[in-house]
């Protein structure tokens, strides 16, 4: 890791320079502001991973193939593509070797019900290899080890600032909205504040400042650092942060260093994605908004999507929890925390979670 202190009169000041020398993939390790000689002085410690090193994103499978955090370096894409070309390759020879008589009947049955589903073929062999010759295994506990939840509670995040990232459409700021509303009924007392820091979309902004009216939350708008810097001096204990989409070729990362957002210490971020996207989609939004605070998936839209194989292959390659399950339009009955037992309801059956506040569950078809 290239390890270099940057110094200068502001902190924009210092920022492009650190641009200029590191380029956009730098990650900002520390900020210190103070004086110097009666002027006032910014120093600013970044840190730039070589690609052989890079932050990655977590596979478990293949951990020296995964992407640097938040771009890329030269000859990445080309060998992204070679990388995608000779995996699928490999699993078009090694699928027909697995022998799924090895498998017990419910095995086997279970197996090829997540091949329909969309399930990648690496989980598929994955989940193959665990199981053969064991037929006292259960496919459930397996999907267990591979895909994490984490329930939206108060209990299980407790951060103080909670972002919300994820593509344009996807669902954000009504997942945001919906998890605000349920938190202020699980703990009532609590002063939970709702802050937009995406000023390109509009209608995001202005659906988000009328409900916190309608709702009573504190509306914070994010135009500035200066903002940003206000917002953590407030006495809130709990900020749900809207954050923007992003255009392609932008990463996260990068954004928040340009605007001078440090999304560290007591804070999580959590990814809405809907499965309606494909594997190969899905895997871009991750890269483009991979954060090492990133913390959770979102999933939204489920009663619009046709299969649900993706929160399989998406919870499999990141390794991040699922928090909640959103889907309906309606923003007080429409939305679940995750548990593995609605998470497999879902996949197996297409039956949507029972949502928060109690309700019945409903078939989607």
């Amino acid at each position: 890791m290239q390890v270099k202190t940057f110094r200068g009169p502001d902190t924009r000041t210092v920022l492009k320079q650190i641009r200029a020398e590191l380029g956009p993939d730098a990650v900002i390790l520390s900020t210190q502001n103070g004086t110097e000689n009666g002027r006032s002085c910014c120093e600013i410690m970044a840190a730039l991973e070589p690609p052989s090193g890079g932050n990655r994103l977590a596979n478990p499978e293949h951990p020296d193939i995964a992407a640097p955090l938040g771009g890329t370096y030269p000859g990445w894409k080309q060998m992204h593509q070679e990388w995608t070309c000779l995996k699928e390759h490999l699993f078009s020879v090694l699928k027909p070797q697995a022998d799924y008589n090895l498998l017990s009947p419910r095995q086997r049955q279970a197996l090829e019900y997540l091949e329909r589903e969309e399930v990648l073929p690496e989980v598929a062999m994955h989940l193959w290899r665990t199981m053969k010759n064991a037929p006292e295994k259960s496919i459930l506990e397996e999907l267990r080890s591979i895909v994490a939840v984490k329930p939206w509670t108060g209990r299980h995040w407790p951060e103080k600032l909670h972002a919300f990232v994820g593509p344009h459409g996807s669902g954000k700021t009504s997942s945001l909205l919906r998890l605000a509303l349920n938190l202020r009924r699980e703990f009532p007392n609590r002063r939970i504040a709702l802050a937009n820091a995406d000023q390109h979309h509009g209608k995001g902004r202005l659906l988000l400042q009328h409900y916190a009216e309608l709702g009573e939350f504190p509306f914070v708008d994010l135009r500035s650092p200066e903002d940003w810097r206000r917002l953590l001096r407030e006495t809130y204990d709990m900020v749900f942060i809207d954050l923007p989409g992003l255009p392609a070729g932008n990463h996260l990362d990068a954004w928040l260093m340009d605007k001078e957002i440090s999304l560290k210490g007591n804070c999580a971020v959590h990814l809405v994605l809907s499965p309606h996207y494909s594997n190969t989609i899905l895997q871009r939004f991750i890269e483009k908004f991979q954060v090492p605070a990133l913390s959770s998936l979102i999933w939204t839209k489920l009663d619009e999507a046709e299969s649900y194989g993706s929160l399989v292959n998406i919870g499999y390659s990141t390794r991040l929890p699922v928090s909640a399950l959103s889907y309906g339009t309606s923003l007080s009955s429409s939305l679940a925390a995750a548990d593995h037992q609605n998470l497999w309801k879902l996949v197996f059956t297409h039956r949507l979670p029972t949502p928060l506040g109690g309700g019945p569950e409903r078939p989607l078809h």
